[in-house]
């Protein structure tokens, strides 16, 4: 019977008999060996996935945790943004009534051209003008990407009026003085969602604004400025979504629409009085066509040179 389960094995140094439950219990030792070496494999490589997944947990909830961070400060930026856009606004409202007070606001009633008929300028004392009144491209003409008015902002997702324009431009574009001016302010604007700002004041009231820019600032308040003087350069700053020039021109605190005053030149110089009636022309072209002013002005140049 034992036979049965022997296996006889033949070669040159003679025959062997191996028993077949032999084999078995090798067989089952050795299949022991590999599970007992694969639970062990596999409860170390389980401890490191546990340990990574401990890690993760605690990556996870100091992301979750950063996020609420930064959503609370977001919200508060907001509230405050449209707190002080709120706060401008009235002041804009007030100024606007000061304004009709002392009757600084043009009559509707006259005409255009019957408050201008007799009102002419030459060449120089228009150049003159344009020296003095923000006028031309600040930068090259990329095109437009949002205009003067009503809006939804492209980052607080609300109504609001937009007080100027974005003017298409790469980073580290150069921007120049559109008249000759004074510089209130230039750097950082904690106020605001500008960025890197730089404001000039010009003759008769006028007043521009450049938002959005690199650090890289060509000017310092309390500088001057003539028309075409490098200012600074275009960037991504404050609150915006890509690389522009956001570019106001102001008239007495009032923001104006400044594309009429983008292609304003001697070529068209009387389209502007048109398109743009909020600004006092009739009074200020007296001024600008006064010999005695402009002798005045001319004086003023000399001592400051």
């Amino acid at each position: 019977m034992r036979d049965r389960f022997m296996i006889t094995i033949t070669d040159l140094n003679g025959s062997r008999h191996i028993y077949l439950h032999q084999i078995v219990k090798k067989f089952a030792l050795y299949f022991a060996l590999f599970v007992v070496a694969l639970i062990l494999f596999g409860g170390w490589l389980i401890s490191i996935l546990l340990g990574e997944l401990d890690s993760l947990e605690v990556k996870k909830e100091d992301l979750l945790k950063k996020e609420y961070e930064l959503t609370s400060r977001n919200k508060r930026l907001q509230n405050e943004i449209e707190f002080k856009a709120k706060e401008f606004e009235e002041i804009s409202d007030k100024i606007s009534n000061i304004e009709e007070l002392v009757g600084l606001k043009t009559p509707e009633v006259a005409s255009i051209d019957e408050r201008l008929e007799s009102i002419t300028l030459t060449s120089s004392q228009q150049q003159e003008l344009f020296k003095s009144i923000p006028n031309g491209w600040v930068i090259p003409n990329e095109g437009i990407t949002a205009k003067f008015g009503w809006r939804t902002h492209p980052v607080l997702n609300k109504k609001e009026f937009h007080r100027g324009i974005d003017l298409r431009a790469p980073i580290g574009t150069p921007i120049v003085a559109p008249a000759d001016g004074v510089v209130e302010f230039a750097g950082f604007h904690k106020d605001s969602g500008f960025g890197y700002l730089i404001i000039l004041n010009h003759n008769f009231g006028f007043k521009t604004n450049f938002a959005h820019l690199s650090k890289n600032i060509e000017v310092k308040s309390g500088e001057f400025v003539k028309k075409g003087d490098l200012i600074g350069y275009t960037g991504n700053s404050g609150l915006s979504t890509g690389p522009h020039l956001h570019y106001e021109i102001r008239f007495i605190a009032r923001p104006l629409d400044p594309l009429p005053f983008l292609s304003w030149s001697s070529a068209n110089f009387e389209e502007i009085f048109e398109k743009e009636q909020r600004v006092s022309w009739q009074s200020l072209l007296k001024i600008a066509g006064d010999p005695q002013h402009q002798l005045k002005q001319h004086l003023s140049q000399l001592a400051h040179q």
